[in-house]
């Protein structure tokens, strides 16, 4: 028979297990609702710094665990040194057999809407729909460490991934039958044509001089147009008057 004294501790020890609480922390919250790999969410946090910009997010999303099967081909590794000798974003000292610098590559070509081959398109096609998942989930990291510069690039970088353009592209690039038209774009910079509203914003037979395209390529045009979000955003700074003056006084 056990003595009451062990009995007792017993007791103790099984009502401090009971008090035990698991708790998730906020890197697993995230890597559980975006569907991602904790390695991933681990290399996100040690690798984002507050000064990372653009290049470096690009980098940080193509090491990311969920690309380490992507296959490398026979003879890809010549057609992908080929394919980023072309590119805006240069890899240095890049081995081109390594699936990580294969996905800097096809995200590259992705924005530069580069024409690809059956396999490579079909890669590319999976880093896309991994890289929308990965932006939502590093955005959120970024953010939990109130870093605003390497937020708002983040989303920029999510942005490109959506729209399949560089953020230094026109904005006109996004809308059907522009991509790859050197002179309709020219056409459109010559009158200050830049954006989509500038489009909505002008009469019909001017839009029609200038655009200069077929009925059904302008109806594409037209309903792209129509579709586009137009947010207006009103806002006041509270207390921003009175902290002025504040100033003023001291």
């Amino acid at each position: 028979a056990r003595s009451g004294g062990a009995s007792d501790a017993d007791d103790e020890r099984d009502d401090d297990d009971d008090n035990d609480e698991l708790a998730p922390l906020n890197l697993g919250m995230i890597a559980a609702y975006y569907y991602i790999r904790y390695t991933t969410i681990e290399l996100f946090n040690l690798s984002l710094r507050e000064r990372t910009k653009l290049r470096g997010l690009l980098q940080i999303v193509a090491e990311a665990s969920e690309f380490d099967d992507m296959p490398v081909r026979r003879g890809e590794e010549r057609q992908l040194r080929a394919l980023a000798h072309h590119l805006p974003l240069k890899i240095d000292d890049a081995r081109f057999a390594d699936p990580h610098v294969k996905c800097v590559v096809l995200l590259q070509a992705h924005f530069s809407r580069v024409p690809l081959g059956a396999d490579l398109a079909r890669d590319q096609e999976r880093v896309v729909t991994h890289a929308h998942r990965l932006l939502q989930a590093l955005v959120d990291v970024v953010s939990s460490n109130g870093w605003l510069a390497p937020a708002l690039a983040a989303m920029e970088l999510s942005q490109m991934v959506t729209q399949a353009v560089w953020n230094t592209d026109p904005w006109l690039r996004q809308l059907p039958h522009f991509d790859g038209d050197a002179a309709l774009l020219a056409r459109c910079a010559e009158r200050n044509i830049d954006s989509v509203y500038d489009l909505l914003d002008m009469d019909d037979a001017e839009r029609r001089a200038l655009l200069q395209l077929a009925p059904r390529a302008y109806a594409d045009v037209a309903r792209a147009c129509n579709a586009f979000p137009n947010v207006d955003v009103q806002f006041d700074v509270l207390g921003g008057d009175d902290d002025d003056d504040d100033d003023d006084d001291d």
